[in-house]
């Protein structure tokens, strides 16, 4: 059987339109981030910001990005869900979470050493492993090995997809940052950009899990 084709012109037409009722959760899920963004930008965490920040990319990060890819499957996949029940979700699965976020991060860190053209193809192929290991449950090798299997042969759509969202979203973002900048005031700059990212960010999560679920059912198909 052929998998039907997945358009990621299409993919972002339908995240624009499905988007709307699950934005204001996705912002109250990925709202630590923004605070954490804010305080980086203001220099409030002083000494410890070493600290926080491993904490904060290590921790925080893939509870809260599990959080969030919970939220959305189950919500486009129409099964009623709150936020609460998204952290707690991600909670349980904390530690393939974060054992997953470190086995990614080393293997895309390995291949951009090698050259960054490796590296970069590794981080495609593994895009996938957090949303196995919410959505599915599956292990930190499962995961890994889940999306390796399901970005088989579709490293480019993965790519220009990616591409895609990432210029629509955050070209708009460099211009007025760059804008903002031009009037000599770094500290508003950086502030807009935390704020702007953190908006753009739910968007990008429910445009990646769509994808997620377009490659899900597309390989369904072959099988």
């Amino acid at each position: 059987m052929t998998a039907p084709r997945i358009s990621a012109r299409s993919l972002l037409r339908e995240t624009f339109a499905t988007t709307g009722p699950l934005y204001a959760p996705l912002l109250i899920i990925n709202s630590p981030s923004l605070i954490f963004a804010a305080l980086n930008s203001l220099g409030k965490l002083g000494s410890a910001g070493v600290a926080f920040n491993i904490i904060y990319w290590f921790v925080a990060l893939p509870l809260l990005s599990g959080a969030m890819i919970f939220y959305t499957y189950r919500s486009l996949t129409k099964n009623n869900v709150t936020v609460g029940q998204a952290f707690n979700q991600a909670n349980r699965r904390l530690l393939p979470l974060i054992g997953v976020y470190i086995m990614c991060f080393l293997l895309v860190f390995a291949g951009c050493i090698a050259l960054i053209i490796p590296g970069l193809y590794v981080s495609y192929r593994l895009i996938f492993s957090l949303y196995a290991t919410v959505i599915d449950n599956s292990s930190v090798i499962d995961s890994l090995s889940s999306s390796w299997e399901l970005t088989k042969g579709r490293w480019w759509l993965v790519f220009r997809s990616y591409f895609l969202i990432l210029f629509v979203v955050f070209v708009p973002i460099l211009l007025i940052v760059l804008l903002i900048s031009s009037t000599g005031n770094l500290l508003a700059s950086k502030l807009v950009a935390n704020v702007l990212g953190f908006l753009a960010g739910s968007l990008m999560n429910v445009y990646l899990v769509l994808l997620y679920l377009r490659l899900r059912a597309s390989a369904a198909t072959i099988q």
